[in-house]
C-alpha cells in the first residue's frame, strides 16, 4: 500500500474544494489557492486534483472540453446550464430508481447511474424567456 503523502498544497485545495459547491474548473480552483499560497502553479493544482479523483476524494465531471470537480462524492447527479455553464446537484432517488427499475443493457450490469442534465437554468430561462417575448412583441408592433 503506497503512503499518500499530504502537503500543504493538496490541504489547501481540499479545503477549497469542500467550502464550494460551484463546480469549479482547475483554473478557478488554482484562482482561489494561490491567493493563500501565490507559489503554487497550475500544474500542481492539476495533479493534485487528478490524484484526488483517482483516490475518490473528488468528482470529475466532464462538459465539453472542460473538466469540473466535486468535493462531494455521494451519490448524485447533474444539471448544466447551457447558458451561464454553472452546474447543480440533483438529489433525487425517484431517477435513480427509474433507471435501475427499467434500463437493461445486454451483456452489462449496471452498478451505479449519473445522469447529466442539459438546459436552462431558472435565472437563464427567465432572462431568455424575456428576451424572446420582447422580440415578438417588437417584431408584432411593427
Amino acid at each position: 500500500m503506497k503512503i499518500k503523502r499530504q502537503t500543504v498544497q493538496k490541504i489547501k485545495i481540499m479545503e477549497y474544494m469542500k467550502s464550494t459547491k460551484s463546480h469549479p474548473t482547475a483554473e478557478a480552483v488554482h484562482a482561489e489557492v494561490s491567493k493563500e499560497l501565490p507559489m503554487i502553479s497550475l500544474s500542481t493544482v492539476y495533479r493534485n486534483l487528478n490524484t484526488m479523483v483517482e483516490d475518490e476524494e473528488l468528482l470529475k465531471l466532464d462538459f465539453g472540453n472542460e473538466a469540473h470537480y466535486d468535493a462531494d462524492t455521494s451519490f448524485h447527479h447533474h444539471a448544466y446550464c447551457l447558458s451561464c455553464r454553472e452546474i447543480f446537484d440533483v438529489f433525487d432517488d425517484n431517477i435513480t430508481d427509474f433507471f435501475n427499475e427499467n434500463v437493461e443493457i445486454d451483456n452489462f450490469n449496471i452498478e451505479q447511474t449519473m445522469i447529466i442534465f442539459y438546459g436552462n437554468c431558472k435565472n437563464c430561462k427567465n432572462v431568455n424567456d424575456k428576451a424572446n417575448c420582447n422580440k415578438v412583441n417588437y417584431k408584432y408592433n411593427k
